[in-house]
């Protein structure tokens, strides 16, 4: 059973630094699967090693001392996991939320960050970290710049928790599976948008696509449906861009590894849209 002094929140990054704020709270009482937890935490027994960076350092500052344990590189993802001790007196539990900036390569990429704050002992928290991109580099090794910097997405720490560290994607690479799509849909309301592809990893799978017009992240779901007749939901769409034209909708802790299967569009009234798409072999 999970356990109730957990919560879920997410983070949408400001529009030029200066977008909009929103969250969704969610009580992990009413989440089946969270991807942070469930590879950190609730599945030790499944071997990321080869996916993952111990980096094992602490920076401190007036609130408290924050370890980063270590992190993760997925497609167009990193998660990290980081060990908080506040410092005495400090109004701090399971509810208040560290959001980090990370810098790849000196660049922003991120698009949504997300997290979540796990009380392991009356002086000792767990800061699990997600942090989505519209795009990685292709380097083998990444030169990360992550900065906690961001109090519940309500104010900026002024001496955050700084590291500078370098974190490999070459095992990720080696294993990630690319399904190409290029498909055209048509939408209930008569706007197109066009399939790219599916990206699979260990990890998590997502499926890309962009639109000539805004969307909203309502507009469309999908499912992926295997040769036996297993079938996953996507249904949490997140935009890559400032213009809402391309988007990506992951799902956390799925990995293809069969030869084929059916990618099916799916309005929000649960309507099919068109036949379903044959991918791979």
């Amino acid at each position: 059973m999970v356990s109730n002094d957990m919560l879920l929140v997410e983070n949408e990054p400001k529009e030029n630094r200066g977008r909009k704020i929103w969250f969704i709270v969610v009580l992990l009482l009413l989440v089946a699967t969270c991807v942070i937890v469930y590879y950190f935490l609730f599945k030790k027994d499944l071997n990321f090693e080869a996916y993952k960076t111990v980096i094992d350092k602490t920076a401190e500052n007036g609130l408290g001392r924050l370890t980063l344990n270590e992190i993760i590189i997925d497609d167009n993802q990193i998660l990290l996991n980081a060990t908080f001790k506040p410092v005495k007196g400090l109004n701090f539990d399971y509810q208040t939320f560290f959001f980090p900036q990370v810098l790849v390569n000196g660049k922003e990429f991120t698009v949504r960050n997300g997290g979540q704050t796990i009380q392991q002992s009356d002086k000792t928290y767990t800061i699990y970290s997600s942090v989505k991109l519209s795009e990685l580099p292709d380097d083998k090794i990444l030169n990360l710049d992550i900065r906690y910097n961001d109090w519940n997405g309500e104010k900026k720490i002024d001496a955050p928790w700084e590291f500078q560290v370098e974190a490999s994607q070459e095992q990720l690479q080696e294993d990630r599976k690319v399904f190409p799509v290029e498909k055209k849909v048509k939408l209930l309301d008569g706007q197109e948008i066009t399939i790219e592809e599916v990206v699979s990893t260990p990890i998590s799978t997502t499926i890309y696509f962009h639109s000539e017009k805004s969307l909203l992240n309502e507009a469309l779901h999908f499912k992926i449906q295997s040769a036996a007749g297993e079938s996953w939901p996507f249904n949490v769409a997140y935009p890559l861009n400032e213009e809402y034209t391309k988007w990506g909708v992951r799902l956390d802790a799925l990995y293809l590894t069969g030869k084929s299967y059916e990618l099916i569009p799916v309005a929000a009234n649960g309507s099919e849209l068109g036949s379903a798409i044959k991918i791979g072999d």
